[in-house]
């Protein structure tokens, strides 16, 4: 046989907890008289119905009270809860002991011989007198608070819905440059990469057409919704994401553990968005092993003699090729002359081809490409120095980028990534885009 349920446990330990009283009231004062109660089964069902009831109320009064608090706070009323009685609904305390009253006097009128006391019946007379009464004059204090509770919800819910439409305007205006952006950098690629960007613009621009509608129409929420999901589509899908994901894959298979690959990517940005003019003219043939040239307008500083010495010795191919007239200084001074002025490479060749040992002019070209990028990383770094000294701080400083960077030129897909992580962040730059930030925040997300 089953055990009874706990709940059914409580009740029927109420209604046994109730029949010793009964053996012991068995008289009651009735118009000032003690006359005998007569116990019957009619009178301890009444009883138990009777603790049973009050039980019930219990109970309700406590789901009441959780689901009041739970409204409360889903409405942001807390105040309203714990202004109310027991936190309780307004009200409720005065209906149970109504109840109550009324009940317990249903008891007394259960009993044989109409044994109902009159003290009682003057005393739920006056109480449910009180009752209706108190509700009829409270009436507009009640209303006055539920009119309060719906003043206040009113002014939430149209706070958020200003805060909503404010935060749909500022990422409209982000769709609207990720838009742009998108058929930029499919303008810069070949059309067979940069097709699906323009695919991707024409997306996110019905996204925002959408979304667009829904504000017009007056549903605030439903447009953020929608341009939430078209911003997500544009980060996922994104040429920046693309570009800048695809760097921290083979940058990092580059360097390995040289040097991070998003802290690389940041200082080479860093350098594009900050340096201008011909330094960064400078600055992206450096970091592209692109040749320095006149008609490229490319041209270096002069040096003097020992600044021209230590330029040859950071010069692989020349350090060697020129060992055995690093004791002439005419020669030195001739040469780093003739190189620092980027002479035709053709002429240059002829007049040093024999004194170096080049066989062919590849060979030469290549040396003093060498030769090129440390002048300028020369330039480049006592600009960058004077300008912004943290600029590579994270990185170990300007030689640790270039030595990496000089890395990457092995490797040809991070070559591919580097080119078009210099090519779009100077598009996006030009174009006033906050490049920077918009990167930044694509590698903290990669590293969360």
């Amino acid at each position: 046989m089953n055990k009874p349920s706990y709940p059914l446990q409580a009740l029927i330990y109420a209604g046994l907890s109730l029949l010793p009283l009964s053996a012991f009231a068995q008289t009651a004062a009735v118009n000032g008289e003690e006359k005998p109660i007569a116990l019957s089964v009619h009178f301890l069902v009444t009883l138990g119905i009777m603790a049973v009831i009050v039980i019930a109320v219990l109970l309700y009064l406590r789901h009441l009270q959780k689901t009041f608090l739970e409204t409360c706070t889903q409405e942001k009323q807390l105040a309203l809860f714990f202004q109310s009685p027991a936190g309780l609904p307004e009200g409720t305390i005065r209906g149970v002991i109504a109840m109550l009253i009324v009940t317990a006097s249903m008891l007394f009128l259960a009993l044989p011989n109409n044994q109902f006391p009159d003290v009682l019946g003057g005393i739920l007379g006056t109480i449910i007198g009180f009752y209706f009464g108190a509700r009829g004059q409270n009436k507009d204090s009640e209303s006055g608070v539920l009119q309060q509770a719906k003043e206040a919800t009113s002014q939430r819910d149209e706070a958020i819905s200003q805060q909503q439409q404010s935060k749909t305007d500022s990422m409209l205006k982000t769709l609207g440059t990720g838009i742009d952006m998108a058929r930029a950098v499919a303008g810069l690629l070949p059309k067979e990469v940069g097709g699906k960007y323009v695919d991707l613009a024409n997306k996110v621009e019905k996204g925002v057409t959408v979304a667009k509608g829904l504000m017009d129409g007056g549903k605030i929420e439903d447009a953020l919704s929608a341009v939430t999901d078209t911003q997500n589509t544009l980060d996922q899908d994104g040429p920046l994401t693309d570009i800048v994901g695809s760097a921290v894959k083979t940058f990092g298979a580059t360097l390995g553990t040289f040097m991070p690959p998003a802290a690389l990517i940041a200082a080479l940005v860093a350098g594009t968005v900050k340096l201008t003019g011909i330094y960064y003219q400078k600055w992206k043939a450096r970091i592209l092993h692109m040749p320095f040239s006149p008609a490229a307008g490319l041209t270096l500083e002069p040096v003097d003699d020992n600044t021209g010495f230590m330029l040859l010795r950071q010069s692989p191919l020349f350090n060697v090729a020129f060992q055995a007239q690093m004791d002439n200084p005419k020669f030195l001074k001739d040469a780093v002359n003739d190189f620092i002025g980027n002479a035709n490479s053709a002429e240059l060749f002829e007049k040093y081809a024999e004194s170096g040992g080049f066989k062919t002019i590849e060979q030469f070209e290549e040396g003093l490409d060498e030769f090129h990028r440390a002048a300028a990383d020369r330039e480049l770094k006592s600009l960058i120095l004077a300008r912004d000294p943290a600029m590579f701080g994270q990185t170990g400083g300007y030689e640790s980028v270039l030595q990496a960077v000089d890395k990457l030129h092995q490797n040809p897909e991070a070559l591919r990534d580097l080119d078009s992580l210099i090519v779009v962040t100077e598009k996006l730059q030009a174009e006033d885009k906050p490049v920077a930030g918009m990167i930044k925040q694509i590698l903290e997300g990669k590293a969360s």
